[in-house]
C-alpha cells in the first residue's frame, strides 16, 4: 500500500480508527498534528483508510512518533512497521532523534529496532462516576499552604517564565504546543508559586473518553500535588494523567483521589541512551501522543 500524507482537514476516517481502538483523541488532536507536524496514512485499494502514524518535530534534537493505528481488518500485514519506518526516515532527514512512548507490547518490538529505554510512565484513570473532590471550587487563587505553595489560574503574563521553565525539563522548545493545550484546558490550567516565585504549571485538554491532565512541570512535589488538586476540583467525569513512575508522592495522591492504574508506558529513543529532558521536574507528560 502507498504511504500518503494527510492533506485535508477531514479527519473523519482517522477518528473512526481512534473510536475502534478505544483511544481518547478528538479531531482537535489531528489538527494539532497537521499544524505542528504531519500525519501519514495508508489507504486500501478501495480508498478505505487502513492505517495512520503521526510525527511531531521538536527541533533541534528530537521528534515524536505516535498515533500508529491500524484498522482491525488490516492488522498483521506489516502496515504499522512500514509507517513507523517511514516516520523514522522523515525525522532523520530533519536531523532529529526519533522518540516515542511504548506500551509493554510495543516496547519489545521497538527494542529490536534499536530504540533504548528511558522514563517509565504510568497512566492513571479516574472513572466518570468519581466526581471532583470539591465541586464548589471556583476561585482563581488558592492561599499558600504551610509549605508556602499557592496555586492560581494561568495568565497571559506567565508565558515568558513558563517557557523558560519548560525548555530544560522537556528538552526542546514546545511553547506553541503548550499554548494550544492552554486554550483547550478550560479553567483548570494553573501555575504554582512557592513563596511568591513561580514553581510550576499544569495544562491539559478535553478528550473523547476523558479529560487529560498534563503536562505537569514542577520544581518540587508539593507544587505538583497542589496543582493537581486544583485541576481535579474543577473537573467532572473521567480523567487521565500519565505520571513518571519515580514520583511516588503523586501515586499516593492519585490513589486517594479515586484513580487506578490503566497501563504503563516506556519512553524510548532510537539509538540515544541519554534521552532528553529532566525527569526530576517532569511530573506528568502531555500524553503518549504528544510527548
Amino acid at each position: 500500500m502507498p504511504i500518503e500524507r494527510l492533506a485535508t482537514a477531514d479527519f473523519a476516517a482517522c477518528q473512526e480508527l481512534v473510536v475502534a481502538s478505544g483511544w481518547n483523541q478528538v479531531p482537535a488532536d489531528w489538527q494539532l498534528f497537521m499544524d505542528r507536524g504531519a500525519v501519514f496514512t495508508m489507504p486500501d485499494v478501495d480508498g478505505t483508510l487502513a492505517a495512520t502514524a503521526a510525527i511531531l518535530p521538536f527541533a533541534p534534537d528530537f521528534g515524536w512518533i505516535s498515533m500508529v493505528l491500524v484498522r482491525q481488518s488490516h492488522r498483521r500485514r506489516g502496515l504499522a512497521t512500514a509507517l513507523i519506518a517511514h516516520a523514522i526516515a522523515q525525522l532523520r532527514r530533519q536531523g532529529l532523534v526519533p522518540m516515542l512512548d511504548a506500551t509493554p507490547a510495543g516496547r519489545a518490538v521497538y527494542l529490536r529496532q534499536g530504540f533504548v529505554d528511558g522514563w517509565s510512565i504510568t497512566r492513571w484513570r479516574r472513572p466518570a462516576e468519581q466526581g471532583p473532590a470539591d465541586a464548589a471550587a471556583s476561585g482563581a487563587t488558592t492561599e499558600p499552604a504551610a509549605d508556602g505553595v499557592a496555586v492560581r489560574a494561568l495568565a497571559d503574563h506567565d508565558w515568558p517564565w513558563l517557557a523558560r521553565l519548560d525548555l530544560p525539563v522537556f528538552g526542546a522548545d514546545r511553547q506553541a504546543l503548550l499554548q494550544c493545550l492552554a486554550r483547550r484546558s478550560g479553567d483548570f490550567a494553573c501555575v504554582a508559586e512557592r513563596n511568591g516565585s513561580p514553581s510550576g504549571f499544569l495544562l491539559g485538554r478535553g478528550g473523547r473518553t476523558a479529560t487529560q491532565i498534563g503536562p505537569v512541570i514542577a520544581d518540587d512535589p508539593h507544587s505538583a500535588r497542589r496543582m493537581i488538586d486544583h485541576a481535579l476540583a474543577r473537573l467532572r467525569g473521567a480523567v487521565l494523567i500519565d505520571t513518571l513512575e519515580r514520583h511516588t508522592a503523586l501515586r499516593e495522591q492519585l490513589q486517594g483521589a479515586g484513580f487506578s492504574v490503566e497501563r504503563g508506558y516506556t519512553r524510548m529513543a532510537l539509538a540515544h541512551p541519554q534521552g532528553f529532558g529532566d525527569a526530576d521536574r517532569m511530573m506528568a507528560i502531555a500524553g503518549p501522543e504528544l510527548a
